[in-house]
């Protein structure tokens, strides 16, 4: 497993002492420098491991807020009430500068780190492969924050420098979204120079991780952005370029969230019991008071607080065919109670028990290869070609229900329901529904709220923190928001 390195230690060690730069969120010190920091190989691949802890960091509770919880399909848990206003506001659409989830300060931390693996492995006299190692991860990491930003802010400031120096001018303005999506794309192109078939640790940019990267973003170039075919073109290469077979899916659903990085798994963010635990699972669990003693653990999965579950409507879907395998695995549900009230949660990433204690260790399952199915049967819908969507959605419904044929009409609206209800039933609880809803204009269907404020201006975007604002003098809110 990856460790921090040295050069992360002293790096967050440095920050901790002296504080942080904060004009554009970036934790950085002065006194980082190449002279003893970037000496050889290994410090690269530190750097790099280092740059993935980052992300992980950024997206192991916030994926969800960001990438699924607006969706509609979700609501309180155990009492009936989210945890807190920020929770409750996510939900409506009705978020503030204020709300906790607003911060996109992890993503430029994280930015920064690949900036400056990009600006030192360039210069570096190491080997071909530990520069294609370190600058190919580097453009993928950036790419990847970049293309997170521009959907959940829009306009953001586009930093594509490392920050190390107090002297530096931090105080970027938000560059339009459409210069932030250009430079996902640069950096995607950029890394494909370096990816190579020998890097395969799903845990970093593999060529196949990189061609769903590549595929997501040409899809909301073409279906959000409207620029046209040639994107839409990119997207049907990127999934070509997979060379997708059932054999690369688990025959068995559950096996994709208790086997590590099992076959179906494309890029993952590691965590590990003694490393890394937690995240957005930590807020869909029970509390043991809530439970009679002998499920604690056993049949029902506890945290602190469950405060995020299914709606009725959400449930019903993820139920509503009979033997659909996915069904257990994404809903826990039973008389488990104190007094044999029923109870629920989500259920997929439930860690280990170990020592008699539950380690909720699960990795953030990033891209899968259902996940390459769905993005290609859309594909193929935007293409007219119905047939063709069908029978790769036919794929993901073979193994759920065992019926390869279960949509069979090839009208239009038919054919774009069925892809959506799939993907809101094969990756519940893994935070990507919400830009298919996006892609495919479905959002105003699923979430009433949202759709009560249809016309207001950037409703879809996030407004930005408060506190960004309030250190950066050339920053503005997001039009339409406070």
């Amino acid at each position: 497993m990856k460790q921090i390195s040295n050069i992360f230690f002293y790096f967050i060690m440095a920050a901790l002492t002296t504080g942080c730069h904060k004009k554009l969120d970036i934790t950085q010190n002065n006194r980082l420098s190449a002279s003893n920091m970037w000496q050889d190989a290994s410090d690269l691949r530190n750097a790099v491991n280092g740059t993935y802890i980052y992300l992980r960091n950024t997206l192991k509770t916030d994926i969800l807020y960001w990438g699924e919880y607006r969706n509609g399909m979700w609501g309180p848990g155990t009492n009936g009430v989210l945890h807190d206003n920020n929770m409750a506001t996510t939900v409506s659409g009705t978020m503030n500068s204020t709300n906790a989830f607003a911060s996109w300060t992890d993503f430029y931390t994280t930015i920064n780190e690949a900036n400056l693996i990009l600006k030192y492995g360039s210069e570096m006299s190491v080997t071909p492969e530990a520069k294609d190692f370190a600058l190919g991860n580097a453009h993928f990491v950036r790419a990847l924050c970049y293309f997170w930003i521009a959907r959940i802010w829009g306009d953001a400031p586009l930093a594509l420098e490392g920050f190390e120096s107090t002297s530096q001018d931090m105080y970027l303005a938000r560059s339009p979204q459409a210069e932030v999506l250009s430079q996902v794309g640069a950096d995607i192109a950029a890394a494909e120079g370096y990816i190579k078939t020998t890097m395969t640790d799903k845990t970093i940019a593999t060529p196949q991780a990189l061609a769903m990267l590549k595929a997501e973003y040409a899809l909301w170039m073409y279906a959000v952005r409207k620029m046209g075919d040639s994107y839409l073109s990119m997207a049907e290469s990127a999934i070509a370029s997979l060379n997708l077979s059932a054999a690369l899916l688990e025959t068995s659903y559950g096996n994709i969230f208790t086997t590590k990085r099992g076959k179906e798994i494309i890029f993952a963010l590691h965590q590990e019991n003694g490393e890394s635990t937690g995240g957005f699972s930590s807020q869909q669990f029970w509390n043991r008071t809530y439970l009679q003693s002998q499920h604690i653990n056993t049949t029902v999965p506890i945290a602190d607080n469950q405060w995020w579950m299914y709606t009725t409507r959400y449930i019903n879907l993820i139920t509503g065919v009979a033997n659909d395998i996915r069904a257990p695995l994404s809903y826990g549900h039973g008389p488990y109670g104190t007094g044999g009230v029923e109870v629920g949660w989500a259920n997929k990433f439930i860690g280990q028990m170990i020592s008699g204690t539950r380690v909720l260790n699960s990795d953030i399952i990033m891209y899968r290869y259902a996940g390459a199915y769905l993005l290609d049967a859309e594909i193929k819908y935007y293409r007219k070609n119905y047939p063709g969507a069908l029978a790769s959605l036919g794929v993901i419904t073979n193994r759920a229900y065992g019926q390869p044929n279960h949509y069979t009409s090839t009208a239009d609206a038919d054919v774009l329901n069925a892809i959506v209800e799939e993907n809101l039933k094969e990756f519940t609880s893994e935070g990507n529904t919400w830009w298919t809803l996006i892609r495919t204009d479905k959002v105003w269907d699923y979430n009433a709220s949202l759709a009560s404020q249809k016309n207001k201006i950037n409703i879809l975007l996030w407004p930005i923190a408060q506190s960004a604002i309030n250190r950066n003098y050339n920053l503005v809110q997001t039009e339409g928001w406070n």
